[in-house]
């Protein structure tokens, strides 16, 4: 069993991705280590094999680098950023004077389809978040970026406001808590998601609530969600 005393002090950046689309996932991959490779995992480490080679260029005006590593102590994140971008690319590789100036953003690919990805939005902040104190920002300063979906080949931009920092700055706590905890959190019960997830063979989530519901429940019309 896990010591409910242990300290989680990094949390990856993209394991905050998992948090967000559920916490018994998360707890499955970061505090037990466990992960099961489907046809959707498989799909998106092939994917990513061209986004994650390091290195910068210009393009149409832009400067990108490409698989940049932050480490955030005070905020206790850690990880890599798919794309950095600076809008003018006469500005060089000067990160902070990008960022002061608003010319710098955070791009994350991911293999999906377009669409308003509460857990996308969340790493994109968070990565924002960490760019900001490794650069020693004043927050705030990385007002938006983009999530690229592979599947659309699309763009969808993010505005990295007020709202989705304290999201993603609760999240970050909530997960640091969970990954203390000695068992896993209940099973959510959004099945789409748990039909495409990797764990779901492992986290078994309607045969735990089944288990968990107790049998009288079921006199007073509590059933299993379709």
């Amino acid at each position: 069993m896990q010591d409910t005393n242990v300290s989680f002090e990094y949390i990856p950046i993209s394991q905050l991705n998992a948090y967000a689309y559920c916490p018994r996932r998360f707890y499955y991959e970061f505090a037990l280590g466990e992960m099961i490779v489907n046809e959707h995992v498989l799909e998106g480490q092939q994917l990513h094999e061209r986004v994650d080679t390091t290195g910068s260029r210009a393009r149409d005006e832009k400067l990108q680098m490409r698989r940049l590593y932050v480490c955030a102590p005070r905020l206790g994140l850690v990880g890599y950023c798919d794309l950095l971008e600076i809008e003018n690319a006469a500005i060089g590789d000067d990160l902070f004077a990008a960022a002061r100036d608003g010319k710098l953003y955070p791009v994350e690919y991911k293999k999906g389809k377009i669409g308003k990805w509460v857990s996308d939005h969340t790493q994109l902040c968070a990565q924002a978040l960490a760019l900001e104190e490794v650069l020693q920002l004043e927050a705030g300063s990385i007002r938006h970026g983009y999530v690229f979906y592979i599947s659309s080949a699309r763009r969808d931009e993010v505005a990295i406001d007020e709202t989705l920092r304290a999201a993603t700055l609760n999240a970050l706590a909530e997960a640091r808590r969970v990954a203390a905890m000695n068992i896993p959190p209940p099973p959510i019960t959004n099945w789409r998601k748990c039909r495409d997830c990797s764990l779901e063979p492992l986290c078994l989530p309607r045969e735990t609530i089944t288990l968990q519901t107790p049998t009288r429940g079921e006199q007073h019309g509590n059933s299993l969600p379709d």
